[in-house]
Parts: C-alpha cells; structure tokens; sequence
C-alpha cells in the first residue's frame, strides 16, 4: 500500500510534515504509538492524532502484512 499525502505547514503544536509521514510509515511498518513517540519525540496521543488526520484525509490506515515487510 502506498500513500501520498500533500501537506503544507503543519498547525501550530503539530511535526513537520517529514515527521507526520515517517509517522504513517512507522505504523505501517507495525510499531504502536508508543514506540513511534520514542522514536519522533513525541507524546503517543500526538501520534495518534497525526495517524486521526491521516486517516480523515485518506481512509483506512491499514499496517502492511508482515511478508510484505521483509
């Protein structure tokens, strides 16, 4: 699965737009909120409201099947 996302300035409080995709890609590639908080530096309830937004914008998020990611 590929998205394509068009971003431009993020609102106030949210990453960057190379943040908020490596966000998407981390929960793809089936790390939870937690770890990509970690990862991004940033608090798990704001990842998960990156992954809200994505989501309105393009549907269904869904992680790629494992097989996939090898």
């Amino acid at each position: 699965m590929t998205i394509h996302l068009h971003v431009c300035s993020p609102a106030r409080g949210f990453p960057s737009a190379i943040k908020q995709l490596g966000i998407v890609a981390l929960w793809q590639a089936g790390f939870d909120h937690d770890e990509i908080g970690v990862i991004a530096s940033l608090h798990p309830s704001r990842v998960a409201k990156v992954l809200d937004l994505v989501r309105a914008q393009t549907g269904a998020l869904r992680p790629q099947h494992p097989e996939v990611m090898r």
